[in-house]
């Protein structure tokens, strides 16, 4: 079975750089599970590693959107497998990297195919513009209490995919979930969580917008607001929304920064929540990468 490695954790742990260690000590590649990083422009906000670093090793799914498409937990599995078999026939390891719990689990779980034979999304976008987002999350509950739990209360996108599952499958999208077959079934994983004590995961989440805003975020969201317009799924993301509000004169830019911070522990602990849940992760010291490797090479040494 061809390992296929992943490193995650939450938002501000330094999965980037630690990729970047194993890829290199194992002889690897590194693959963006970052819903955001795939879109070109959308630098600073992501924080990409700087194209330099990407260098040293090759990198992919990341600036691969040049426009708004809509970019989906479908379209990464299926470009991510397609760049697994590419790394593999080369006789290196793909090193998966990111935050996004949905886009790691489904390289395992696979995506349930559906019939769409109607638009869901727009009615059910129509149905909450109308009747407002709770009635959308009373549906779920009802359909699928088990799903329900695991998305946050604000998470409308996720909300709205688990509906239009629903309606395209007719089943709930936990079974439609286990139902499931990835075209990685045939790979080994191995998941390695990066740890991070909470105070010095924070005070790390503030250092980073501190350095994004340094670097030039605002500057950045005016030019792709110019380029791209408003309606552009990315904007959507931690950092871009809020920069967007200050840019609209909505808030001022320290409220703007202290929204950052706060969105950003929150998102940790979602991301936190949904990773607990996953019993097969072993989680090590994010600042310790000769453990990280270590524990990685021994998994790559060892029969299946």
């Amino acid at each position: 079975m061809d390992p296929v490695i992943q490193i995650l954790g939450p938002t501000g742990a330094g999965k980037s750089r630690m990729a970047l260690a194993v890829a290199r000590a194992v002889g690897g590649e590194v693959i963006s599970a970052d819903s955001v990083q795939v879109y070109r422009g959308f630098d600073i906000g992501s924080d990409k590693l700087d194209p330099a670093e990407r260098r040293l090793i090759p990198h992919h799914l990341i600036d691969i959107i040049p426009d708004c498409a809509q970019f989906n937990a479908s379209r990464f599995l299926e470009l991510s497998f397609a760049a697994a078999c590419g790394i593999q026939s080369r006789g290196r390891v793909p090193v998966v990297c990111g935050g996004t719990g949905l886009y790691l689990t489904v390289m395992m779980q696979g995506i349930f195919p559906e019939t769409k034979e109607r638009n869901h999304r727009e009615e059910l976008k129509k149905m909450a513009a109308e009747k407002g987002w709770d009635a959308l999350r009373a549906e779920l509950e009802r359909i699928d209490p088990e799903y329900a739990r695991k998305i946050s209360v604000n998470d409308h996108v996720r909300l709205v995919r688990a509906l239009e599952i629903h309606r395209n499958s007719g089943l709930p999208p936990s079974r439609v979930f286990r139902l499931s077959r990835s075209p990685f079934a045939g790979c080994r994983f191995i998941r390695v969580g990066l740890h991070v004590e909470r105070q010095a995961l924070y005070r790390a989440i503030d250092a980073r917008v501190e350095r994004m805003l340094a670097q030039g975020l605002v500057d950045e969201v005016r030019e792709l607001l110019r380029t791209r317009g408003a309606a552009c799924p990315p904007f959507r993301a931690l950092g871009y929304k809020e920069v967007i509000s200050f840019l609209r004169g909505e808030i001022d830019l320290e409220t703007a920064r202290e929204l950052i911070q706060r969105h950003s522990r929150q998102l940790a602990k979602r991301q936190l929540t949904w990773f607990r849940r996953e019993k097969d992760i072993r989680w090590l010291p994010a600042a310790d990468p000769d453990a990280v490797i270590a524990f990685v090479r021994q998994c790559l040494s060892s029969k299946p």
